[in-house]
Order: C-alpha cells, then structure tokens, then sequence
C-alpha cells in the first residue's frame, strides 16, 4: 500500500504545474487584458489574424458543418461534443479549445461561453463561430492566444436554442422576435429552478446582500435534487444544468441581444423588497468582471446606448426582476461565476452589420476570459495520504458563497484585490484556515490546504458518560450523508488511486475464480464418469413405437443421433450403433 501512496503521490506531484511559472504565464495574461481595457486595446487587436469565414448567418447546418471543419483542422487543440439535444432533437454542440482538449488538466481553470439562449437574439451565435476559429487560427502565432489556449480550458456553445434560430432565420421580418422561445414555446431563461432568498444575517450587512435560503446550498445540491422541480425543465435547459454540474466551470457568460450592457447577478430578488438592487455576497467581483467586458468594448462603456447604464453594467434587478434564469442558477448551484452580456440593441441585425459586432466584441471576448487568472487558486491534500481531495469547501471568511475544489483536489476562487482569511473544510477532517492571504490585481494567490483526519478513536468505548457524545457523532444530518456519498462517489472517479486498488482486487477474485472453476471441473469430471457409466447399461423402457426419434436405415429401425461427431457417416451399416458414444461424455439422450 505504501508503494502505491508513493506512486500515487509521484503522479499527482509531476500533473501540478509549477506555481511560479504559472504566475508569470498569468501576469502576462493580466497585462494583455489591462491593455484590451484601455487605450492599447486597437494596438492588441490589430496584431491578431482575422477569421477566414464569412461575416454571415449560419442556420444549423451550416453551423456544424463550420464547427466540424474546425475541428478537423485544428485537431490538436479542439474538442467537439454535444451536451445533449433539443425539443426537435437538434444536437446541442459544444467546442473544446485548449492544448490538452479531452482532459482536466489539474490546476487549470475552465471557462465557458454560450450563445443564442433566446433564437431570435443571433449576434452572440456568430461571434462565438468567429471567436472559436479567431483563438484556433491565432494559437502559436500570438503569444496572447496561445498562452490563453495552453492555461485556461476553454468551453464554447454557439446555440442553446437551435430550434428557435432556426425558426427565426427562416422569417423575412426579424423585428418580431418570434424564435425568442423554444420549440415548445418556453423561455429557457425563466426555466431554471427558481430561487427563494432572504436578506443576509449579519449585523455587518450594511450592502443589503442578499442569499439563497439555505435549501439552496451550492456545495450540497447535486442534479437529482436540482430537477425536482414542480415546473418541467426543458431539454436544452437540463443539458446545460448537468453540463454546469460535471464540469468545473469557474467563469462563464451568457451572450443576448436588445440592449448594450453587461448584466450580472442576482436577476431575482426578495418577494416586496424596497431594494431594487439585488445584491450577491459577491457583488464587488461580479462587478469587475462585468467591467472587464464593457471596458474591452468601445462603445459599451459609455454606458449611452438604447438604455443608458452607468459604465456599461447593472445588477440584474435593477434593471428588471427575472425568475429562473441561467446566471441566478450557476452561480447559487455550482463553483462558477456567470453574467450575462447583451451585445447590442438591434437583436438580429443585418448580414452587413455582422462585422462591426464582431470587431466590438472580440477583445471584449478575450478581456473576459482572462479574468479567470485572478483571486485565489490551489488544492486540498489529505496531510498523512497526499491523496488530492474533491468535494473540499473553500469559504472566504466575509463572503457568503463558497467553492468546492473538484476531483484532483484543485479550487479556483476570483476574488477583487485585497487580504482575505481562507478556509478549507471537508467531513471528516479537521477544518484549517490561511489568514491574511494577499490576492493582487494580475496573477491569483495560490494556496495549497492539507488537512488532517479527525481522531474519533475515543468515540468507540461507549459508557454512561460518553453515550451521548457518541450519539451526537453518529447522528449525521442526511446531508452529511448525502455528502459522503457522494464523496465516496469521486473518490471512485479519482482514477489513479481507484485503478490501482481495482487492479488489485480484480487479480484477487481472478485467482480465486481459476481455483474454484478448476475445483468445479474436477468434480464435473468425476461426476460424469460415473453418471455415465451407470446408465450405459440401463434398459431402453420405451416402445419403438414411442420414439418418434427412430428412423429406418438398410432396413433396421436404428435410433437417429443428432449430435454425432462429424467423423460419424450417417450411413454406416455396422448394426451395432448404441445409445451412447465413446467419443463424448454425456449420453446423447439425456
């Protein structure tokens, strides 16, 4: 067992990037999006190669069709799956850019991009084709790409309404915006399960943060509980829960049209509250990431479009109250930070105007993913094994919401500047805390928790003075429970150490198997010497009449034998044919 901890812990050592190489990679990355946020953003832009494809509409077809070309020819860094199907069973393709594309790289974040949610607002769909071959076209040509494509697992889905757009493409007048709906005419961004909130218990709550209530706990919600809902889900929606669910997504954004604003969390507020706004605990970083998108962009912000927002950002209420939408629900369920950007006024403008959205948006595109590099990065270790450990909750002590660190023990945390005191606490364990942790403005702060194992070996000697304490111990919540469950669920995932103790068991019950099929075969054997010898001698009691099985041959009634070796002629004349045959060890008649 030692060798294979040795082992385990030699593998898990080499997959963990160097942390300072990895901080100067992500102060490079920092500098490129500061520069994207400013007045250099132009002298970025302009040393990047342009996409090859045509500033057109892609109706699904032609969508994936573009999406396979890329992938074939950009095999080395491109992924190309589907997180399921929508109501007219249209595949909904998602594309891979990374260096290691099929993989979780340890220590690496992922983000996530999603496009057209409502059909008829189309301008997000085709920035993220062009987005898509733009990363693919300049990797290792364009030190900012290719960093970006080597450190950061990028996710991106053009459609999460196929059926919608392709409606709406097939319309003459777009104004209407009938493919706003699903095929079964249903907004997918109401159709997320809702959420109930109350305002923060704390006596410090002078912001008016708002929480989810306590059912709606991210760390401990999991996909068969999230889908008991009393409104049905629809496909695409329950793909994109269990897509956010499997992945560790850490950033993400939502791309709309009719406005030019960069909208973030929560869009939902208490039931009559006096407050418009409607304030996440992590209200100051959704700001900042909302800033990196409308500073990246040249119009948006000057905050002065068709509805005009103070820097190009809002809280989502504020602007106007949604229940069930995509933002709400990645951000109160999972570890990932979304928001959602609305790109311009006119939702499905003209085929002529595709390039200008384009040229708007793509360092904005870039700036925001960036953002990823920033607040605090690690693992969890168990402190005696060195086994990684998932499902771990990191709490930033002042901030309600927590992250959990995924199945290689990594956890990514973005935080705006400033010293923050971290925890890291798991069942089971003891829980440790790192103060006065320094996050800056460029590179996130990396932290690395190894926590002990709690001792409840005096737990096991139960007399009058300790019963109640024991039952106290063994008197786990079901949430508890459903937490060991589940963390016995990826350690079974975790597949260096699950692989070797399985190879092992695996070889143990081979061997046993061989022994008891080579006992039984001996007994079989010995068995069946006997049984037949027995009844080789034993009197045919029926009539000849009776056996519908004989048959005439020269002249003899003989009894036909169906399972004769192919060595045996069926015309042979020798008279002396019995019941049984030398050449096999059951009778042929049983």
């Amino acid at each position: 067992m030692l060798v294979i901890l040795l082992c385990l812990d030699t593998s898990s050592s080499s997959s963990i990037k160097d942390v300072s190489s990895i901080n100067d990679v992500y102060n490079l990355l920092s500098n490129y999006a500061e520069k994207l946020m400013n007045n250099s953003r132009e002298n970025i832009l302009k040393t990047l190669i342009e996409p090859k494809d045509k500033f057109q509409y892609h109706n699904y077809d032609s969508m994936v069709e573009k999406l396979k070309e890329l992938n074939n020819k950009y095999p080395n860094i491109t992924s190309l799956y589907t997180i399921g199907k929508s109501n007219e069973k249209r595949d909904l393709w998602v594309m891979i850019i990374s260096d290691q594309p099929l993989i979780h790289e340890p220590g690496e974040p992922e983000v996530k991009y999603i496009g057209n949610m409502h059909g008829d607002e189309s301008v997000g769909r085709e920035c993220l084709i062009l987005f898509i071959e733009y990363l693919c076209i300049n990797y290792e040509k364009h030190d900012y790409i290719t960093q970006l494509v080597n450190n950061i697992r990028i996710h991106i889905m053009p459609t999460m309404n196929p059926d919608g757009f392709e409606y709406e493409y097939k319309q003459t007048v777009h104004a209407l915006g009938n493919g706003r709906l699903n095929a079964n005419q249903i907004d997918l961004n109401r159709n997320f399960p809702k959420l109930e909130f109350e305002r923060l218990n704390n006596k410090n709550n002078e912001h008016n943060i708002v929480i989810p209530k306590q059912n709606f706990d991210n760390t401990n919600n999991y996909l068969d509980e999230l889908t008991n809902t009393k409104e049905k889900l629809e496909p695409e929606v329950r793909a994109v829960m269990h897509w956010s669910l499997i992945y560790p997504f850490v950033l993400s954004a939502n791309l709309h049209g009719g406005a030019l604003v960069a909208n973030y969390p929560f869009d939902s507020n208490i039931q009559d509250s006096t407050s418009k706004e409607s304030k996440s605990p992590d209200d100051q970083t959704f700001k900042m990431l909302a800033k990196a998108y409308s500073y990246a962009h040249p119009k948006m912000y000057q905050g002065n479009a068709c509805v005009r927002f103070n820097d190009g950002i809002t809280n989502g209420a504020a602007w106007y109250i949604i229940d069930g939408g995509m933002q709400d629900w990645s951000y109160a369920y999972t570890s990932d930070m979304e928001i959602t950007i609305e790109l311009g006024c006119n939702k499905y403008p003209d085929e002529t105007d595709l390039k200008s959205y384009w040229d708007d948006n793509k360092g904005a595109l870039l700036a925001y993913i960036t953002q990823v590099v920033h607040g605090i990065r690690g693992f969890v270790f168990d402190s005696k094994t060195k086994i990684p450990l998932s499902g771990v909750m990191i709490h930033v002590n002042g901030i309600e919401h927590n992250v959990s660190s995924y199945r290689d023990g990594d956890f990514f945390r973005l935080l705006t500047p400033g010293i923050y005191d971290i925890t890291a606490e798991r069942v089971g364990y003891q829980s440790e805390t790192k103060q006065n942790i320094l996050v800056g403005s460029q590179s996130s702060t990396y932290i690395e928790f190894k926590l002990k194992r709690k001792d409840f070996s005096n737990t096991t000697s139960i007399n009058n003075d300790t019963r109640g304490t024991f039952s106290a111990f063994v008197n786990l919540t079901s949430t508890n429970v459903r937490t060991l469950y589940h963390q016995t669920k990826d350690f079974i995932l975790h597949q260096n150490l699950f692989l070797i103790i399985a190879g092992i068991f695996a070889l143990l019950v081979a061997i046993i198997f061989i022994f008891v099929v080579i006992y039984l075969k001996f007994c079989q054997k010995s068995t069946s010497r006997t049984h037949t010898g027995f009844q080789r001698y034993e009197p045919l009691v029926q009539d000849e009449n009776d056996l519908p099985i004989m048959e005439r041959q020269n002249g003899r009634k003989i009894l036909r034998n169906n399972h004769a070796l192919a060595s045996e002629s069926s015309d042979d004349d020798d008279g002396d044919q019995t019941l049984f045959s030398s050449k096999i060890k059951k009778p042929m008649i049983p």
